[in-house]
């Protein structure tokens, strides 16, 4: 049996470093969802956390930044949640939809909601929000369309403006169900269907 390597002070140090900046993006978190940014202090979050100036500034140069690492972190956890119940043998527009449509739940909680539509594009601004998720969604995307042009399924001309077309569909769809109160998972859905219809390989 391997004997599991032993902890250094190197590696009691980063795992100090990583529960702090967690805890510090959680209080902030919970402030962003009950204040607003504009409200949100550097003070309150440090009274809150019992942390000190210098173990903020480690991490985060001012509350941009905050905003910046807690809208990634975000959009991170919601797509993994999407995708962590996916079937791997499953086909890939298959397992492409079933991701769409599950993130499409999970960015309907409440506090999800608040951060990805509200906090963030409004204290970000909306191309820099934008631009933080994409680079984190749209490779996925890709690379799921690419496995299926792959498999014989579909024809892609430009798999990148696909991705993008129908991760903007998804948004969308989230941002109008959230405004609306209405669920529109079944129209998302046909949506979906019919963008893959469109770029599919007849039989």
């Amino acid at each position: 049996m391997m004997t599991p390597p032993a902890e250094t002070p190197k590696n009691r140090s980063q795992q100090r470093s990583e529960t702090t900046r967690a805890q510090l993006l959680a209080a902030f978190r919970q402030s962003f969802l009950d204040k607003g940014y504009e409200a949100t202090t550097t003070q309150n979050v440090l009274g809150v956390t019992g942390l000190s100036k210098g173990a903020l500034y480690h991490h985060f140069r001012s509350k941009v930044e905050v905003i910046e690492g807690l809208y990634e972190a975000e959009v991170r956890q919601t797509i993994g949640k999407a995708v962590e119940g996916l079937d791997p043998n499953d086909p890939p527009l298959g397992r492409l939809k079933a991701a769409c449509l599950a993130w499409m739940a999970e960015a309907q909680a409440a506090d999800v909601s608040k951060i990805l539509f509200e906090v963030g594009p409004s204290a970000l601004g909306y191309e820099a929000a934008r631009a933080i998720e994409d680079a984190i969604s749209l490779s996925r995307i890709e690379g799921l369309l690419l496995d299926a042009e792959d498999a014989g399924a579909v024809s892609l001309d430009h798999p990148k403006l696909t991705a993008a077309m129908l991760n903007a569909l998804v948004a969308e769809a989230a941002l109008y169900a959230r405004r609306s109160g209405q669920d529109v998972t079944s129209q998302l859905a046909s949506a979906i269907d019919s963008l893959f219809a469109s770029i599919a390989v007849p039989e």
